[in-house]
């Protein structure tokens, strides 16, 4: 990734990073919906063809890894040519559809892989998010979640940083997971990194208050729709917003030319 060229068009302000953001992922608006027809295809083709168990037993337990991981498959390509169509709009360009899908079909294997890496730190520390009860002593959570939530901004960059990657070589995926925790973690890129993050986590969020409300209601296939919806809406702009800070990141990481004295 280099962001030589995207100091022109890419906004300085962490506003701007937003609305740029959405607006690559709105220019594209038509075919990145399709993918998210196809996300949630992937998805109840699982629900629906493993048989309903309850969470708490061992047959619901596996079909939750399932619907994870299946769902990942199908989230890792969206990341890719979203993150693609973003990246292109910070140049000044613009990329058909075709082009896209196969940019995005070229990327999918190593975005599949940092995908993985990043849901699998997500799922070790989810029970210190705030999210869900957490271990003891409780009072721990008012430091751990800021801190968790902070990760997963992190983690989120990971996708992008990979997909825009310019070697395809064995070991793109853990150069863009490492580039995306040092560009992101420097000192000028904090505040920008704690408003990531709280973007990052409203998902998380919304799915965690929606699965309660329909287990407590006692709803068919409560994890299904707690979270499928949820993410079908949300991972193409969230991919679009996460790829514009990427970016900036990026851009603020390359030293500024010397002032000329006058």
């Amino acid at each position: 990734m280099s962001a030589a060229d995207e100091s022109t068009h890419l906004p300085p302000s962490i506003g701007g990073l937003i609305v740029f953001g959405l607006s690559g992922w709105a220019a594209h608006a038509a075919f990145y919906s399709v993918l998210a027809a196809g996300v949630f295809l992937t998805y109840a083709l699982a629900e629906y063809l493993i048989p309903a168990a309850a969470m708490t037993t061992p047959q619901g337990e596996f079909k939750l890894y399932v619907l994870q991981y299946t769902g990942l498959f199908a989230d890792s390509f969206v990341v890719a040519a979203v993150a693609l169509g973003v990246a292109a709009r910070g140049i000044g360009s613009s990329l058909s559809a075709r082009t896209l899908a196969a940019g995005a079909t070229e990327r999918w294997l190593p975005v599949i892989a940092v995908t993985f890496l990043a849901q699998s730190i997500v799922v070790l520390t989810y029970a210190f998010s705030g999210l869900v009860p957490p271990p003891e002593p409780r009072a721990l959570v008012y430091l751990t979640a800021p801190i968790t939530w902070i990760l997963w901004g992190v983690l989120g960059l990971t996708g992008p940083f990979v997909a825009l990657a310019q070697s395809r070589g064995a070991l793109t995926v853990l150069v863009g997971f490492g580039h995306a925790f040092s560009a992101a973690l420097r000192r000028a890129n904090l505040v920008r990194l704690c408003v990531l993050a709280a973007i990052t986590v409203v998902p998380s969020v919304a799915q965690t208050v929606l699965l309660n409300t329909l287990m407590h209601d006692h709803l068919p296939r409560p994890f299904f729709w707690a979270n499928v919806p949820i993410d079908v809406v949300t991972i193409g702009p969230l991919t679009a917003i996460q790829t514009a800070f990427a970016l900036d990141f990026v851009r603020r990481l390359e030293p500024k030319p010397p002032r000329v004295a006058s």
